[in-house]
């Protein structure tokens, strides 16, 4: 898939919350028939989604730099959620906040880390 531009995920991002908005106004009975989901499921994904768009905006208009790059750079290609989640926020729920990782995975990550942070001192 091809990288969109800027005012691609932001025109994308206005298209999710009014289908939000409307989604708030519909009843459960009403997202069954059109989703095929619960309201709740409904609202949860597309605040998911807005969070995602959210978060990609955030990502071009503040691109991060130097260490904090080469640290997320690392946790992508180690811990293969991070890369599709795109962040490593703290969300305060655990099946959000602990990522499945095998051990030689998060071992590999760590010596990149510490590479990294002794290459930066």
């Amino acid at each position: 898939m091809a990288k969109k531009n800027l005012n691609e995920i932001k025109t994308t991002l206005e298209f999710l919350k009014n289908g939000r908005a409307a989604a708030e106004q519909m009843s459960n009975e009403d997202c069954l028939e059109c989703y095929g989901i619960s309201r709740a499921q409904a609202l949860k994904n597309m605040d998911a989604a807005i969070a995602k768009h959210e978060r990609e905006i955030q990502r071009i208009e503040n691109p991060l730099k130097g260490i904090e790059k080469e640290l997320y750079e690392i946790a992508a290609k180690h811990l293969i959620l991070v890369s599709e989640r795109g962040d490593l926020e703290t969300r305060h729920s655990d099946s959000e906040d602990f990522i499945e990782v095998s051990v030689w995975g998060l071992e590999a990550a760590l010596k990149d880390a510490y590479e990294a942070g002794r290459k930066a001192k």
